[in-house]
């Protein structure tokens, strides 16, 4: 049985109708979330926003039609590919603005032009109406409320709007749609061209002194100049912002501690000079030294340091100024200062600040470091840790007196917004050719003509354009820079042979708007300040999370010009793909899921009103590199273990990793069992030396609770690495976890469940009781150490990830679980042969039916195993029963019972095998129930029966979790 069009349509109306019942009068039944009303907010904590929105609903309507008073550039860049996007499915849209405070952006008005599928109209009047219709055949949605075309409003404002759905026939999107059409059509809206925006340009620089103001008006409006920027000029001198102040702080407290040496790590903008001549202005050195590695930056920091301190200090550049030594704040290079050390008294400055700090691994810093003795040496870097592995945090005692990183800065507004969007570049036939044959490649007119296609489709302000383009090699820069200059773009390309004096030059000419793009290989990666660049283009594969942050860094300083920063990055199939999330994000857990997260949705979590955006192909070369990425291999795993030891300067616990935001432990525990297994092997610090008993245990607690999926067995564990002797299970449960929770977790503990190595008993009363070995093993202290070690961790991971449980399970929506984990919290008594659960299993005790679907099949597998199992829809799936069975067999018998037998069916889904750390776990999607459609049918084999089950998933699924499940990962 099916269930007809007819039929699915009643079903939407009854489902609407509970919808409404419990947004406005409230019902203890379940309602479907597609159609519920909703507040839109910007939100970053609950990872929504405005933007996000609108583009799911661009994404499949059939036309849209929007009523909006102000249109930016910041508006139009953010919904430039979801607009493209739509035109090519053949999709339509109307856009109604307004001449309300001549706020709207010439250049936004002429980006919309490029979209033959949309067609704006202008109302010349006090038009403040924001209204966004999504029209489909069935149900449209339409959101109402404050929310403007512009940056802001879409993604971080404080923004109210309403969403609705409705059938066609309602009688309030009908009254809606009806003022629209009114509008669209009133003699006041005329259609927007380039003749109509040229008399508005026109209007604005000449016209009323009304129109005088909007060049102000608009800036303040779209840069938003708030709460926090950079240091900021006042009358009482340079003013340190938010941040700064505790940046400030914290120096405060390394100076009181009498630390000689401290770490300033802050992202590229953020103000690390300023910072550090504020902390010179509240410490009051006699004598301070500046030290940096080019004159350019040298000079542009004495600057900052004569705007902080005034007449307090007398300022000299070494080389320069014939007596420098008496001036009391010194400004040097470093290789000049290097080879003439003994020119000076080792203890000459109280004060030294040693910019671009991650070159401290170099003889000439490293020579400085050992031959002044300040009272305080302060280091500053956006990036201190090395691709080549040196320890730079040592040089600083492992002291970071604060740290401000790309989303700190972001969130305070202290760097521009920038809008990353990741490009499918041309795909490179063989990455093994040879040297002439990969250049012919990477120079093509081919891919010249697509590069520059893109940057014109996703340039919005092409009036005023100032790029970086970071290209893979020298030759290869040099040779795109011609070809640029030939497609008509004013360009230059430098590498690191290129003489400084030119190198300034260029930079120049780039600022003055005589350049509008310099390409290079790294040798503006640092070391450059470029306030008005407004372009990033990546014309290389991202190798280095480090490099692609300098790189992006580049063009994130605030300038009164720009509203926002275009990134660009032309993505081919590589495999370290997977690195560019990583950077985005700052995420270095290595958690696929994670990584996926940023892919899908990062826009609506990263701070600020910043947006990231993968087309298709790209976003599916960044998932393929993810399921093929190899994130619990030894090297990788030693090598992020040794930057948090750097980073800490001993020996991390497994809690410090979380903290640290650092590598996801499982993937050690994976690995080699338990953490202090993997420390015995590669920690040369490492004093601890269990035997193969204490290991097995600490083996058979992470491996099975070191998740921290369910918190009651770690509560046991870590009572007993306490001290406990007995618990009483009563005293548990009174703490809120359940009889029946508190039962398996006795089975999974005393090894009834499985065959582990048993930790705990049951006592004649019926209490836990620490089994003999275990308490043996408890009377070592580093053995009692690492059990506490591991609860601390397991149980912070418990509240972080899993303590919003699904209805009256163990579980947690949209989490992972593989098989084991699944039939242990459904607290099964005995851990079943999974080949024996396959794709299901009734489990009589609990009376539970898991269902485990692999949505890709592996080809090689047996042809009456590749089932055709699929989701119809976001809350509907069709599974495929065993083979060799029919209608009469007894599963499908019990499932058409399953309701009135109170049988529990609950859906797990995983993409594919083929991931090399992810491929055992599934996605947890809730409670599902038959329809009661059964359809048996004969497999590929053509002799194979088995049954067609529907499902009605209770929960649909997450939308970024639907997509990846059911998208194809092949370009």
């Amino acid at each position: 049985m099916r269930l007809s069009d007819e039929s699915r349509y009643e079903y939407s109306v009854v489902a609407f109708e509970d919808s409404l019942r419990a947004s406005f009068i409230g019902s203890e039944k379940s309602s479907d979330d597609r159609y519920a009303p909703k507040i839109v907010m910007n939100d970053k904590e609950s990872a929504t926003d405005v933007l996000s929105i609108i583009k799911n609903e661009l994404a499949d309507c059939t036309s849209f039609d929007f009523s909006v008073a102000f249109v930016t550039a910041g508006g139009i860049q953010v919904l430039v590919e979801a607009l493209r996007l739509l035109e090519e499915r053949g999709a339509t849209g109307r856009i109604l603005t307004s001449t309300y405070l001549n706020f709207n952006d010439p250049e936004a008005l002429s980006k919309l032009l490029e979209f033959p599928a949309i067609d704006v109209r202008v109302y010349q009047g006090d038009l403040h109406a924001k209204g966004y219709f999504f029209n489909r055949e069935t149900l449209s949605t339409f959101i109402i409320g404050s929310s403007n075309l512009t940056q802001t409003a879409l993604t971080c404002n404080k923004e109210w709007n309403v969403l609705f759905r409705s059938f066609e026939g309602g009688e309030m999107l009908a009254s809606a749609r009806a003022e629209f059409e009114r509008l669209w059509a009133d003699d006041k809206s005329v259609e927007l061209t380039r003749e109509w925006i040229l008399g508005y340009k026109r209007y604005l620089g000449e016209g009323s002194p009304e129109s005088a103001q909007h060049a102000k008006r608009l800036k303040a409006f779209a840069l938003k100049e708030a709460k926090a920027g950079v240091a900021a000029d006042a009358p009482q001198g340079i003013v340190p912002n938010a941040m700064q102040e505790r940046a400030l702080e914290a120096l405060r407290v390394q100076h009181e501690l009498n630390e000689p040496r401290a770490l300033l790590v802050s992202a590229t903008g953020t103000g690390k000079t300023y910072l550090s001549a504020l902390d010179v202005r509240q410490t009051k050195p006699s004598k301070v030294l500046f030290i940096a590695h080019r004159k350019r930056i040298l000079k542009a920091s004495a600057e900052s340091y004569r705007r902080v301190l005034g007449g307090s200090y007398t300022y000299g550049v070494y080389g320069e100024d014939p007596d420098f030594r008496s001036k009391t704040c010194g400004f040097a290079m470093v290789g000049a200062l290097s080879k003439h050390l003994r020119d000076f008294d080792p203890c000459e400055y109280d004060y030294i600040v040693i910019d671009e700090a991650h070159r401290t691994g170099a003889r000439s810093y490293r020579d400085i470091l050992e031959y002044f003795r300040p009272k305080f040496f302060l280091g500053m870097t956006a990036t201190p840790t090395r691709t080549d592995g040196y320890d730079v945090y040592r040089l600083f005692n492992h002291v970071i007196a604060y740290r401000i990183t790309l989303q700190d800065a972001l969130n305070e507004n202290m760097l521009v917004p920038f809008h990353y969007f990741g490009i499918a570049d041309l795909a490179i036939e063989d990455e093994e050719a040879d040297d002439f044959a990969l250049f012919g490649q990477l120079t093509s007119e081919e891919r010249v003509k697509h590069v520059t296609e893109k940057i014109e489709e996703y340039t919005v302000n092409k009036a005023d354009r100032r790029g970086l383009v970071f290209c893979s090699r020298n030759d290869e820069a040099k040779t795109l820079s011609q070809l640029f200059n030939e497609h008509g773009y004013r360009t230059i390309a430098i590498s690191g042979e290129t003489p400084d004096f030119e190198r300034d030059r260029a930079i120049e000419r780039l600022e003055s708007g005589e350049l509008q793009y310099i390409f290079s290989v790294d040798i503006l990666n640092e070391g450059i300040d470029i306030p008005s660049l407004n372009q990033i283009i990546m014309l290389r594969r991202t190798e280095s999370t480090v490099v692609f942050m300098q790189q992006l860094g580049r063009g994130l300083r605030k300038h009164d010009a720009k509203e926002f920063t275009l990134v660009l990055d032309f993505i081919g199939n590589y495999q370290q793909n997977f690195l560019i999330p990583m950077a985005l994000s700052g995420d270095r857990t290595y958690n696929k899921d994670n990584l996926r997260r940023v892919v899908k949705e990062g826009s609506a979590s990263i701070p600020g009103c910043s947006t990231i955006s993968f087309d298709r192909i790209s976003e599916k070369r960044i998932f393929r590199a993810l399921e093929e990425g190899r994130f619990a291999e030894a090297k990788l795993i030693r090598s992020e273990f040794n930057h948090l030891k750097q980073i800490l300067g001993r020996t991390p616990k497994l809690v410090d990793f979380d903290k640290n935001e650092a590598i996801d432990p499982m993937l050690i525990i994976r690995k080699y069992g338990s953490y202090p297994a993997f420390l015995q092997q590669y920690d040369k610090d490492c004093t601890t030396h269990f035997d193969e008993k204490k290991l097995a245990m600490l083996k058979a607690i992470s491996t099975k609770l070191g998740n921290g999926k369910r918190a009651v067995d770690l509560e046991v564990i870590r009572r007993f690495a306490e001290g406990d002797i007995t618990i009483e299970k009563e005293g548990l449960s009174a703490r809120g976890m359940g009889v029946e929770a508190l039962r398996s977790a006795s089975r999974v503990l005393t090894g009834e469940y499985s065959k582990d190595s048993p930790a705990v008993a049951v006592d004649e009363h019926g209490q836990f009781v620490a089994s003999p070995a275990f308490v043996a093993m408890l009377m070592d202290d580093q053995f009692r150490e690492a059990v506490l070690d591991l609860v601390e961790f397991a149980l912070a991971r418990n509240a972080r990830d899993y303590s919003d449980a699904y209805k009256d399970t163990d579980f947690v929506l949209n989490r992972k679980y593989t098989r084991e984990e699944a039939c242990r919290l459904l607290r099964w008594k005995k851990q079943p042969n999974f080949q024996n659960v396959g794709g299901y299993f009734h489990d009589k005790d609990t009376n539970t039916f898991p269902v485990f679907i692999n949505y890709e099949k592996d080809p090689d597998i047996s042809i009456t195993t590749q089932y055709e199992d699929r989701f119809v829809s976001d809350n509907r799936i069709i599974a495929i029963s065993k083979s060799k069975r029919t209608l009469a067999s007894p599963e499908i018998r019990m499932l058409a019972n399953a309701r009135l037998n109170g049988v529990r069916c609950y859906l797990f889904v995983r993409k594919n095998l083929k991931d090399k750390d992810d491929g055992t776990e599934f996605y947890f999607l809730g409670e599902i129930h038959p329809t009661g459609e059964f359809q048996e049918i004969i497999m590929a084999d053509g002799a194979t029966s088995a049954v067609e089950i529907a499902y009605e998933l209770e929960n649909p699924v997450k939308g970024d979790i639907y997509e990846f499940l059911t998208s194809r990962l092949d370009d």
